[in-house]
């Protein structure tokens, strides 16, 4: 289990974890292509040793880079808040709690629309929040608004439940 599902709230389960959209990686992409094309250079010049060490450190930089980008992110819509977590040793988690929450937006470019992502914005009183290259974006936003639907809807079907069994 996780760090989320370690602290999650009593009564309170996930409904929804966005991800990560894969265009966030395009420029580490890029670039070990071009590593490697570079390595076939340094082979065809009969540089290998060099071309293999530049291979090598080029690659370990992207792989951090790639590290770095990602850095154990998580976001959830719970039935109670909306946690972002962040980090593989330090560790940074924001809850919002869903009946703070005043409204959601989602921003969106061409190439946004195109393949699907977005930044999703959360606002309370206090504070706002970005989640930014979320993969469908319009169902992470759907999620949140579903759960702070619930939790406006809840109070009075429980408030029926206790006056059904206690008349």
């Amino acid at each position: 289990m996780g760090y989320i599902e370690n602290n999650l709230l009593n009564g309170e389960e996930i409904k929804f974890e966005a991800n990560l959209h894969w265009l966030v990686y395009l420029r580490p992409i890029l670039l070990t292509i071009l590593a490697f094309v570079l390595f076939g250079f340094a082979v065809y010049m009969d540089y290998t040793v060099p071309g293999l060490i530049g291979l090598v450190v080029f690659l370990i930089i992207i792989f951090f880079w790639c590290l770095e980008i990602n850095g154990g992110k998580r976001y959830v819509v719970t039935t109670k808040r909306v946690i972002f977590k962040k980090g593989f040793i330090k560790r940074t988690s924001f809850d919002l709690m869903l009946h703070k929450c005043e409204g959601v937006m989602v921003e969106q470019s061409i190439m946004g629309r195109v393949f699907n992502y977005g930044t999703v914005i959360v606002t309370t009183g206090e504070a706002t929040n970005s989640y930014k290259y979320i993969r469908n974006p319009f169902g992470f936003s759907t999620a949140i608004n579903q759960q702070i639907d619930n939790n406006i809807h809840q109070p009075e079907n429980t408030q029926q439940v206790n006056n059904a069994v206690n008349p």
